[in-house]
């Protein structure tokens, strides 16, 4: 049922204002439907500077004690939009909603509502008098909405800002602040914040001495239908309009008062009682000025407004003296007198209180940039210190990948040079096994040779014993045996055996001495691959003798009964 006349009433509140908020965002963390649609509402009433006393029916249904069916966060913004609305029409019940609100927030888990309901805090202590306070909280709070991106309650803050630094009169900081709020304002596109803090701007202009440029600001925006809605601030444009035009805009006086006779607000009813007195005054109608006059000072003197009643004062005896009655005019002379000295001593401790305000202000902004430039220092520091690791380690990676290069390099080289290696050493055992393997042939051709010959030789023989003259044989006899010297072809085999294998036989003699000639030329034919039938036709004896031979070189090499001679003698050079 609440959402439905929050709905209603957004709806209504858009409608009067003529104008659907496009800009409008709402940054409040969601609690439930119920909260979201107070929280759109009461933000689009924001974002359109809906008058606060517009919305004092709307906040009557927001909860404001803890209850258990109502969440605690959902009570505590509750609590702060009703503060926020009775600010001004009801100050007391408005600090103490706004107290309970901080009270119930859950900062940990809503930063952004700890920081609008401090926000209105330092309306209070801005309100109050508690000027550095106010500042310190204001500028405590910037970076925060900054951080959410909250440019239209920054813009808010910054008029605040504007404020404090006005009353300080630090003008041109103030008119900086103003000017800064406003482009925020036409940046989300609130025309209406933008609009009213038009005044602020013209105030600042005409305080700094500039009314001509003071009163263009002030009708570029005294039509506008924003500030046409708000009765308040527009019987406050035209009170200023009359001031800042040197009390001649007679319009700008009587349209104000006729605006403020249906406000309930005291202060600006003084003001514009002032202006309607100042004006008959100039017109010459002297007595209708005193009555306005009277009843500005009488609402001035409740207020204890002493800067107001000064000049109502002054105005009275100014129109006393134009009517003739010096009486009348030295009663109000001698009351502006004791005004004056009070306003004196009023003003010399406001001048105090200010110059303290100023002194804490500035001392904060000290701290603040002090703060600052540590921070750009350790900013700078840890870049400079994370750019040096971070070239360190640059370093380190290339000499890393340098050495992760050179040992891939070197690791290929290798790779090659042992392909290459590997390469030329099976060249190296094709050529020797080749060469080997020639040598075994070679060998057994001549075995072979050496058969014939002794079988040429055997049959000579029998033609000798058939009847056949020696003499006439003889010739052929001897060149066969010359033929068949077995010495000759043992020393051509070892010939060719030592370019193969050179030092083969030096290393067999020196490692087992007791290895015989013919042991060593037996080892010699096994290791060029000859069996054991090539080796006995070699030597022209049986294959059992070249295997007795064997198992007598076997003893000596002290060789293992599973151990093979062949590889034995194979891995000899």
């Amino acid at each position: 049922m609440l959402r439905f006349r929050l709905t209603i009433l957004t709806i209504l509140l858009t409608t009067l204002c003529g104008v659907h908020a496009a800009g409008f965002a709402s940054y409040w963390d969601p609690i439930g439907d119920e909260g979201e649609a107070y929280d759109s509402m009461m933000e689009r009433a924001a974002f359109l500077d809906v008058p606060r006393r517009d919305l004092l029916n709307v906040v009557k249904g927001f909860p404001t004690q803890p209850s258990g069916a109502t969440p605690r966060q959902l009570t505590a913004r509750g609590c702060f939009w009703r503060a926020w609305v009775l600010f001004t029409e009801a100050p007391d019940s408005s600090a103490l909603l706004s107290a309970r609100a901080l009270a119930l927030c859950d900062s940990a888990r809503y930063p952004y509502d700890h920081l609008r309901f401090s926000l209105l805090r330092a309306d209070r202590l801005r309100i109050h008098g508690r000027l550095a306070e106010a500042y310190s909280v204001y500028r405590d709070k910037l970076p925060l909405l900054r951080r959410h991106g909250d440019r239209m309650w920054e813009a808010k803050v910054l008029v605040a800002i504007g404020v404090v630094m006005q009353e300080l009169g630090e003008y041109h900081e103030a008119l900086r602040n103003y000017e800064e709020a406003e482009r925020l304002f036409r940046e989300v596109g609130s025309e209406a914040c933008a609009t009213k803090n038009r005044i602020n701007i013209a105030n600042i202009h005409y305080l700094l001495g500039n009314p001509a440029k003071a009163l263009d600001v002030i009708r570029g925006v005294e039509s506008n239908r924003y500030v046409v809605a708000d009765s308040i601030y527009m019987a406050n444009l035209l009170v200023s309009r009359f001031r800042i035009s040197d009390y001649a805009d007679s319009l700008a006086a009587m349209k104000g008062y006729e605006i403020s006779r249906h406000i309930r607000n005291e202060h600006l009813s003084v003001l514009a009682l002032l202006s309607m007195g100042i004006l008959r005054h100039s017109q010459g109608l002297h007595r209708e000025g005193i009555g306005f006059l009277d009843s500005a000072r009488r609402v001035a003197e409740r207020l204890e407004d002493y800067s107001g009643q000064r000049h109502i004062l002054e105005a009275l005896e100014d129109s006393w003296q134009a009517l003739g009655r010096p009486d009348s005019a030295a009663l109000y002379h001698a009351r502006l007198k004791v005004i004056g000295d009070s306003l004196y001593h009023h003003e010399s401790a406001d001048r105090v209180r200010r110059a303290e305000h100023l002194a804490t202000i500035n001392s904060y902004e000290r701290r603040i940039a002090e703060d600052a430039r540590t921070s750009r220092w350790r900013l700078t520091l840890a870049l400079a210190i994370g750019a040096a690791l971070l070239v360190i380690a640059a370093l380190l990676l290339r000499l890393m990948w340098s050495g992760r290069r050179r040992a891939e390099t070197r690791r290929q080289l290798e790779e090659e040079e042992n392909r290459r290696l590997t390469l030329l050493n099976r060249q190296y055992s094709l050529e020797i096994e080749a060469k080997e393997k020639e040598l075994a042939s070679t060998t057994l051709l001549m075995a072979q040779k050496n058969a014939q010959l002794k079988d040429l030789a055997r049959q000579i023989d029998e033609l000798e014993h058939q009847g056949e003259d020696p003499a006439s044989t003889a010739p052929l006899k001897d060149t066969i045996h010359r033929q068949l010297t077995a010495d000759d072809d043992w020393r051509y085999f070892k010939l060719k055996f030592e370019k193969v294998h050179p030092g083969f036989f030096q290393i067999m003699q020196e490692r087992w001495p007791a290895l015989s000639k013919t042991d060593l030329r037996l080892c010699a034919y096994i290791r060029v691959g000859m069996t054991s039938k090539e080796i006995a036709q070699v030597l022209s004896v049986k294959p059992d003798t070249v295997n007795t031979s064997r198992y007598r070189i076997r003893k000596k090499l002290s060789l293992p009964p599973d151990a093979s001679l062949e590889a034995l003698l194979d891995s000899l050079p």
